[in-house]
Formats: structure tokens, C-alpha cells, sequence
């Protein structure tokens, strides 16, 4: 055992080793000593004590032989105790011979005590041990089940029951699992600390196909193998060495081992199948996700598509046909369309990007007026005679960010405001500061965000039905909050009351550079 373990936790000193008491011998000898030690105090008082103080005096000593070293010794204790008062106490003294009648009737009823008393007490702590060995079987399946609650994988199991094997039992253990093929093997390349190798995997084996207890002995104790059984399938197999096996043949002992395995196939059952679920799950979101994208190429691509190989054909069969601002007209819907199936590209690229953590941020002091401005030119076209109104604080702090992705995620931003809004319709772009985010705010005079759709409108390929006539694949705002948040910040929508949708960004503060007025400048 540990030598760290609390003495009422360690199962073993309980239940593998049950004899508690000191040794028998030397309980018959205090039986024996008991009468004489009672009588080297009585004597000297013996003419101030009555017999039936005498005789409590050896019911007293009855009762602690009794109380410490059990009922065996107490009744050499009351039997021995009889002669030796009718020796020394009972008229004639020095006589085996009692002639009064009192001290016989006081004899009997103490020797009749003296039993009734040590079967009584015995069976107190009797009760006392079960009761005790109850709670410790209790708190150890608690400890377990504890420990057990918390594992996420089979080598956390393996290692939580090796070590309460060991703590409760005294003994040395390993799990063994099955690969793909049913073979067993050890949990892992390194030994556990409580971990027992060189075993019989044949046997092994043969405790998992059959699904049967197997033991066998050998010159340094036995080892039993044990299947781990569980509703479905069979999870593993314990095996545990121990000189103190046999010991488990006990029937109590071996119903709480049975639920000490229970406890370990029942967590090993639960890993199982949560990972088949999590499977499951991750099978049917690749699908979904699969379908949502090819939804999207098929719906998205195939317009601009479309468009160009008729501008394209117009232009090759009828190019005599057309007047020079019609072949312009028609090389403008191939460029244009041709740059919308690259943003389109470009987005679906960027997102598997992000999601595979391949990118990586260049951060820079960069003001926000700029990156606004930037968000802006880049999509003058776009705009045309919208509004735009801004509203920036002036002193708004540097930000420690990635200006070209931060620029992409406004430029998204503006550009859904385009499309999901009316015509001539303004957009407003504020910012304020707090106590340690700048908070930006994108928003539109729009019909705003279904109710409750308001996080759903960030999922990947998702798109509201209204949306449906407008271009995209639905990743624009998956892409803006993967930046956002490589920023360690945050994006969500809202409505707001007298506009549409608002989306708010929160960007963190950190502590601006130190500007050196004389860099720069010559020595």
C-alpha cells in the first residue's frame, strides 16, 4: 500500500487480511491471567468487599478479556474465574467446597453474564467491522466512479484502475485492449506504475473469445483474468496478480469486485460509444458540409458560367455582327463574372484555410481610419452613389492587428449591406472606445435578421431563403468571425431599432508603441 493513503481507504488490511484481532494464543493467556489479576486486587480488600463485589470485580475482568480479545477467551475467563473465587473467597477459603448457597447463586449469574455479555459484544463489533467494511466498499466504488467520470480515453482508464487496484487491493494489474483485428495488447508502450507485464496473453485471449474467468499460478502468486463485459460487446480484459487472490473467493469480496469491474467496463462502454456518436456526427457534418458546398458551386458558379460562355460564344460566332461598344459590353459581363467566380474561390479557399489553422497573422500598428478608408476604395465600384456615412472618434488608439484580413472582414461586411439592402440605401460605420475593446459597428437600413437566426447567419454554407436570388456560398460571415476571433475578439449581429441588421465587432487594446521623437532624425 502507499504509505500516503488514509489508513480507512485501504481495503486490503480489511477485507484480504481478515483477522483483525490480536493473536488467539495471546488472548487464551489474558483469558487465563484475567481471574488471577482480579484476584491480586480483591485479596488485599477482602475484608471490606462482599462477594458480590468480588464476583462484579471478575465479571468486570470477564468483560474486558472480552471486549479485547473476544468470546474464546472470555469464557476461559468466566470458567477459570469460578474455581478461583470458591479458592480464595468462597467460605472455607482455600477450598474448592462453597457452602453458601448465596455465593453459587452469584457464581452462576455471573458466569451467565460473563457469556451472554461476550456474545453480545461480539456481536456489536462484529457489526462494527461489517458496517466499517460497508462504508470502506462504498467510498472506494465512490472514488473509482469519481475518478473514472473524468477519463477521455482508454489509456486514462487504464491507469485510473491499475491504481485502485493497487490502493484498494493490494494488487498488481493491467488492462488489455483489443486492436482492429480482436488481438489484445497492452494499453501503452510504457509500463504504469502499478502495472504488471510478462503475463500470458494466450490465456488472455482466451478469456476474451470465451468470455471466462481464467487464473493460473505460478512460483510468485496467481493471476486471474477477467473479462470486461459490457452490454454490447466485451471491452477488454483485467488481469490481476496477487499472492492474496485466492482471497476473493469470498462471496461478499467478490460482489463488490464485480462492481469495481462493472464500474471500469460500464466507463469503457461509455468511451465507445460517445466515439462512434462523435464519428457519427463528424461522418454527417462532412456530408452536409460536402453537399452544402457542391449546393453552392452548382448554384453559385454555374450563373457566371453561364454567363461567360454566352458572351463568349456571342462574341467568337457574331463578332462581326456586333458594334464595338457591344464587344465591349460583352468583354465587361465576361470580366465581371470572371472576377465573381474568383471571389467566390478565393472565399472557399480563405475558409478552409482558416479552418485548417493554416493561416497565420502578420499583426502591425495600423489606425482604423485607414483600414476604413481601404474597405472603401476597394469597393467604389460597388457603391456607386450609395451613402456611406462614418462616424470615428478622433485619438482612437492604434490596433495590434492584421490589416489585410481585418480590411477583408469590413469589406465583407459593406459588401452584405449592398446586397441585402435597398438600393440608395445608406450604411453607417462607427466606432467608440471602451474600457479595453474598440467597438465597431456595421449597419444598414435593410429589413434586418429573422428573429433567431441572428447566430445561425455565421454557420458555414448557411444563407438566409431570401437570400437565395443573391450571389455567394454563404462564407463571408464564417470568414469574418474566424478573423475576428484569430484577433481574440468577437462579432455578432443584431437589429437595431430605425435601422436593419448591425453587425458589432470587438476588437481588444494593447498598449501602443512608444513613439522616439528623435528617430530618425541625423546624430
Amino acid at each position: 500500500m502507499r504509505n500516503n493513503e488514509p489508513a480507512e481507504h485501504r481495503l486490503s488490511e480489511i477485507m484480504l487480511n481478515r483477522s483483525h484481532r490480536p493473536n488467539r494464543l495471546q488472548g487464551y493467556l489474558w483469558g487465563i491471567a484475567a481471574p488471577f489479576i482480579c484476584t491480586l486486587i480483591d485479596w488485599p480488600l477482602r475484608h471490606v468487599l462482599g462477594p458480590a463485589s468480588i464476583l462484579m470485580t471478575y465479571l468486570l475482568g470477564v468483560f474486558l478479556v472480552a471486549s479485547r480479545y473476544g468470546r474464546g477467551a472470555s469464557i476461559i475467563a468466566s470458567f477459570l474465574s469460578a474455581p478461583v473465587f470458591a479458592f480464595y473467597f468462597a467460605q472455607p477459603i482455600f477450598s474448592l467446597a462453597i457452602s453458601d448457597l448465596e455465593n453459587i447463586v452469584g457464581l452462576g449469574v455471573m458466569m451467565v453474564v460473563a457469556n451472554v455479555t461476550s456474545n453480545f459484544l461480539e456481536r456489536v463489533q462484529l457489526q462494527a467491522e461489517i458496517s466499517k467494511q460497508r462504508e470502506n466498499r462504498a467510498n472506494a466504488l465512490y472514488r473509482l466512479s469519481q475518478a473514472l467520470s473524468d477519463a477521455h480515453n482508454q489509456q486514462a482508464v487504464a491507469k485510473i484502475a491499475v491504481d485502485h487496484i493497487y490502493d484498494d487491493f493490494g494488487a498488481l494489474s493491467v488492462l488489455l485492449f483489443p486492436d482492429r483485428e480482436f488481438r489484445l495488447k497492452y494499453p501503452s508502450d510504457t509500463p504504469l506504475e502499478h502495472s504488471v507485464r510478462g503475463i500470458d496473453l494466450e490465456i488472455a485471449q482466451q478469456t476474451y473469445r470465451q468470455r471466462t474467468i481464467e487464473r493460473t499460478e505460478d512460483s510468485t502468486g496467481s493471476i486471474s483474468y477477467y473479462p470486461l463485459e459490457s452490454s454490447q460487446s466485451i471491452q477488454g480484459v483485467l488481469a490481476i496478480k496477487s499472492p492474496a487472490a485466492a482471497n476473493l473467493k469470498d462471496p461478499e469480496l467478490t460482489a463488490f469486485f464485480d462492481t469495481f469491474l462493472n464500474l471500469i467496463s460500464q466507463t469503457l462502454e461509455r468511451l465507445s460509444l460517445t466515439e462512434q456518436a462523435n464519428n457519427a456526427n463528424l461522418q454527417a457534418e462532412t456530408e452536409s458540409l460536402r453537399n452544402a458546398l457542391l449546393s453552392a458551386i452548382s448554384h453559385d458558379l454555374r450563373t457566371p458560367l453561364t454567363r461567360i460562355i454566352g458572351a463568349g460564344t456571342a462574341l467568337v460566332e457574331n463578332n462581326a455582327d456586333f458594334s464595338s461598344e457591344e464587344k465591349l459590353d460583352l468583354n465587361k459581363v465576361i470580366l465581371d463574372e470572371a472576377q465573381r467566380m474568383s471571389e467566390l474561390t478565393s472565399k472557399i479557399l480563405d475558409m478552409a484555410r482558416l479552418t485548417a489553422g493554416e493561416i497565420i497573422l502578420h499583426p502591425e500598428w495600423n489606425a482604423l481610419e485607414e483600414i476604413v478608408g481601404s474597405a472603401l476604395n476597394r469597393l467604389e465600384r460597388n457603391l456607386k452613389t450609395r451613402p456611406v456615412r462614418t462616424l470615428l472618434p478622433d485619438h482612437l488608439p492604434l490596433l495590434w492587428i492584421d490589416a489585410v484580413l481585418i480590411e477583408q472582414v469590413l469589406a465583407n461586411l459593406i459588401e452584405n449591406a449592398i446586397k441585402y439592402t435597398p438600393e440608395g440605401s445608406p450604411i453607417d460605420i462607427s466606432a467608440e472606445l471602451s474600457a479595453n475593446n474598440i467597438i465597431i459597428t456595421v449597419s444598414d437600413y435593410g429589413f434586418g435578421i429573422p428573429q433567431g437566426m441572428e447566430e445561425k447567419i455565421f454557420d458555414k454554407f448557411y444563407r438566409l431563403e431570401s437570400e437565395s436570388h443573391q450571389g455567394g456560398v454563404g462564407l463571408g460571415l464564417t470568414l469574418c468571425r474566424a478573423i475576428i476571433e484569430a484577433h481574440d475578439g468577437s462579432i455578432h449581429a443584431t437589429n437595431q431599432s430605425g435601422k436593419g441588421a448591425s453587425f458589432i465587432i470587438n476588437l481588444p487594446i494593447h498598449d501602443s508603441p512608444e513613439l522616439n521623437c528623435f528617430e530618425g532624425m541625423p546624430s
